[in-house]
């Protein structure tokens, strides 16, 4: 009886550090590959709102239509933390972070490459400090009233497209966007503005949106 109560004891020490060891002391719920193959490989789902994820290693995805990671909820940040999420290239039809469905959702501070859409996220989401690339569709696209700032997005069809109305594209390196759809940037309308972005080696530097100053056009201001 005593061997089996120390036995209790000591799984339930383990689910609790392994409960521990998935969420940093911040609250911030941590994900890396182990984790991901564990939880039953990709997509990993992020369905609770509210909530905070921080990547602890890069993820790679080998299948060309799998998305690594899938957002349904309202209010998520994923920080990428200078890791990366790698897709099988110009093949892939699956997406790197596709958080279309989801609102505010925050991705930041990495690099997405080798997917359909690198970052792929809904309205009123912020996209910043990411490096995106070799996607033939769009490296970022968003919804409605986007901020995406501070971004590189070079080798993709289009480097970033706002599919809605009302984004704020600023501060952004895009280079070298040549594949299908051939823009760096690409909106909708007048409604989204554009500012302070380094455009070169586009098939069209910009197409649509409204300039709000100080953008470099393949070495015009524009």
């Amino acid at each position: 009886m005593k061997r089996m109560r120390c036995a209790l004891i000591f799984a339930a020490a383990a689910m609790i550090a392994f409960a521990t060891s998935a969420r940093a002391v911040d609250g911030t719920i941590e994900i890396n590959q182990a984790k991901v193959l564990a939880a039953g490989g990709f997509p990993y789902v992020i369905s609770t709102a509210n909530t905070s994820y921080r990547l602890t290693g890069s993820l790679t995805v080998s299948s060309a239509g799998a998305t690594a990671i899938t957002v349904t909820a309202n209010h998520v940040t994923i920080d990428l933390n200078g890791f990366s999420i790698a897709g099988p290239g110009p093949s892939s039809f699956g997406d790197g972070i596709n958080g279309s469905a989801a609102g505010a959702l925050t991705v930041e501070n990495g690099t997405v490459t080798g997917f359909g859409i690198d970052v792929y996220t809904g309205n009123n989401s912020i996209v910043r400090n990411v490096h995106a690339t070799a996607s033939p569709s769009a490296g970022i696209q968003t919804g409605n009233g986007a901020v995406i700032s501070g971004n590189t997005a070079n080798g993709n069809g289009v480097g970033i497209f706002c599919a809605g109305s009302g984004c704020a594209i600023y501060g952004n390196t895009i280079d070298t966007n040549t594949g299908s759809g051939s823009a760096g940037i690409l909106t909708v309308d007048k409604t989204t503005g554009y500012g302070e972005n380094v455009l070169y080696s586009n098939g069209t530097d910009v197409s649509g949106g409204t300039s709000m100053k100080n953008n470099v056009c393949s070495g015009v201001l524009c």
